[in-house]
């Protein structure tokens, strides 16, 4: 892994572990039945989306965040799903939120490093998820994520990703943000989006996967729907 890469890693562990830390008044209300899972989805268009791995046997939720996924996955119907995330935080609001509506038997949430996955058997999983991590960690460990979820996911599984908007570099840069690479972006260090075109995108995949479906959605305040979701299939 070069440097860079592993410098990255660093700081973005470091950097959403602040952004996941539950203060004990949010675990209050969470656990007082203040908070549906519906309010914890950034979009009302990608929380109806992802219910169909609902029925799936085993779905990997990647880069789990907070769980949000994980609990509407659940909540859909699937009996097993496997939250995964680097950061300390991420996992603890996962298990909060999992206890808080009743679906900890349903949920199983680790805390991972970057080279996980090379650890889990072939074909483990009928269901992938995976939103706002392939575009915003280096792109050598965005290829491993890919290459290995191609491994570890079934010939017939469903597999949906979700991506950030393209950013133009011009913009990137009016944002003040720092263009490394031609397409990462940093903001105060952080490795912050790696911006690619659907087409960039969809070659990225294809030594792996085939484009089944592209979508867009909008996150809640957000006008115009930009985000990407892409529905993947196995070669």
């Amino acid at each position: 892994m070069h440097e860079q890469t592993t410098k990255d890693n660093e700081t973005l562990t470091a950097f959403w572990d602040g952004v996941f830390a539950l203060s004990d008044e949010e675990k209050e209300q969470i656990q007082s039945g203040a908070v549906q899972i519906r309010d914890l989805a950034p979009s009302e268009k990608l929380y109806r989306a992802i219910g169909s791995l609902g029925s799936k046997q085993t779905v990997l939720d990647y880069g789990c965040g907070n769980g949000w996924a994980s609990l509407a996955i659940a909540e859909s119907g699937c009996q097993n799903v496997t939250a995964v995330d680097p950061t300390k935080s991420g996992v603890e609001a996962t298990k909060v939120f999992s206890d808080a509506f009743g679906l900890s038997g349903r949920i199983h949430a680790i805390r991972i490093p970057f080279d996980w996955l090379t650890t889990v058997q072939d074909a483990s999983f009928d269901g992938f998820f995976c939103s706002n991590v392939l575009d915003t960690v280096p792109t050598e460990v965005a290829v491993e994520i890919v290459k290995e979820a191609a491994r570890v996911v079934r010939d017939d599984a469903e597999v949906l990703i979700g991506l950030n908007f393209y950013l133009p570099k011009e913009d990137a840069e009016k944002r003040g943000m720092t263009v490394m690479d031609g397409n990462a972006y940093y903001l105060n260090g952080v490795l912050r989006l790696v911006s690619k075109t659907d087409e960039e995108w969809t070659a990225f995949f294809a030594p792996y996967f085939t484009v089944e479906d592209l979508s867009y959605f909008a996150w809640q305040g957000e006008e115009e729907e930009r985000r990407r979701l892409f529905r993947l299939k196995k070669k």
